[in-house]
């Protein structure tokens, strides 16, 4: 009988990454089924006094709905922490097939999530009960501002043009990234109850593809671009549903503020040919001259600059702080990078 390697007996990660998908899938669909049931909890009264009311929230708390949210999140957060550095003590080098660390990081997502839908069917309640709806919003904003900053080698940030930042830090992203993406993930995701709203469900679904995006590190699925990009680009969708259900005006604001990025910065890195990127900077200049024409005033044009101003800017910020405390810490001349062998196609989102 031939032996077997532990690379032949291991799971391919792209088999890995469908049965993720389709584990996001049934997850959905419970999500729709659970529905009914959580109709008998009673929710707060709307108050829209400062503008970020969380709707989805109980009329009556108790200890154990806000414990049961806050114990999850902080165990979901710590154990994948721990994953992630297990992970980068062990691996340098990408493979195409599931390691132990990628093993540990899958089933603990998955327990969680599973532990997540129970505890919204018998408490209901996420940390949004102790916390304004900003905070999530900015995980993601974080998210998404790192991930521009991390491509920038590759497709740049303004119209291809890439920034001259130090390699350093491309060092410290790489070496942080999914401590911070994990943290932001898993925040969004414990912040909500899973209640079936079509924001919601969309919502969940952009977290939990995230999560098993994390859990494929040191994995090319990992580096795949045109999956990556995907979960880049699915929060667009996910906001303009959000804010459509909303009933107001700021749909506009993340539609096309999420599409500005995507034209000022995303299409620079899928390869399309030069006519494809002006045949899509035409339709949205189009779209934008039509909107603020005929459907919206032509003052409220500052909608599309919103969310790419505070994106960009928080780049900026980002890379100053980092090279503040380098500065101070000597830590400029190749020091933090040096300690593994990281390489530049390695600089991907989690």
């Amino acid at each position: 009988m031939t032996a077997h390697t532990p690379a032949q007996n291991s799971i391919s990660d792209r088999k890995a990454l469908n049965a993720g998908i389709w584990f996001t899938a049934i997850i959905c669909l419970a999500i729709v089924a659970l529905g009914g049931w959580l109709t008998q909890f009673e929710l707060a009264a709307p108050d829209l006094s400062d503008g970020f009311f969380y709707e989805w929230q109980l009329a009556t708390p108790n200890f154990w709905n806000a414990a049961t949210a806050w114990i999850g999140f902080a165990i979901h957060n710590l154990l994948i922490w721990g994953a992630t550095w297990w992970a980068q003590e062990r691996y340098s080098k990408y493979t195409g097939t599931l390691r132990p660390a990628n093993y540990w990081a899958l089933a603990i997502n998955a327990v969680f999530i599973v532990l997540h839908y129970i505890q919204t069917a018998v408490f209901y309640d996420g940390i949004a009960q102790d916390l304004p709806s900003w905070t999530a919003q900015f995980t993601v904003i974080m998210m998404l501002f790192v991930i521009i900053a991390m491509e920038n080698r590759r497709r740049g940030i303004f119209f291809g043009k890439k920034l001259n930042f130090r390699k350093e830090f491309y060092g410290w992203l790489r070496r942080y990234h999914g401590y911070a993406f994990s943290f932001a993930v898993i925040f969004t995701f414990w912040f909500h109850p899973m209640v079936p709203t079509l924001g919601h469900v969309f919502g969940f679904v952009h977290v939990m593809l995230v999560m098993l995006q994390g859990s494929l590190m040191f994995t090319r699925a990992h580096l795949d671009r045109k999956w990556n990009f995907l979960l880049e680009i699915i929060v667009l969708p996910h906001a303009a549903m959000v804010a459509l259900g909303q009933g107001t005006g700021i749909v506009y604001m993340f539609l096309f503020g999420f599409l500005t990025i995507f034209i000022v910065t995303q299409m620079h890195g899928l390869g399309l040919k030069a006519w494809v990127k002006y045949l899509f900077s035409a339709g949205f200049l189009i779209t934008i001259l039509a909107t603020y024409l005929f459907v919206r005033a032509p003052y409220q044009a500052n909608e599309i600059i919103r969310i790419p101003a505070i994106e960009y800017l928080m780049i900026f910020l980002m890379y100053g702080l980092w090279w503040s405390f380098a500065r101070l810490t000597g830590q400029f001349g190749g020091k933090a990078v040096k300690q593994k062998e990281w390489h530049e196609g390695d600089l991907q989102t989690v």
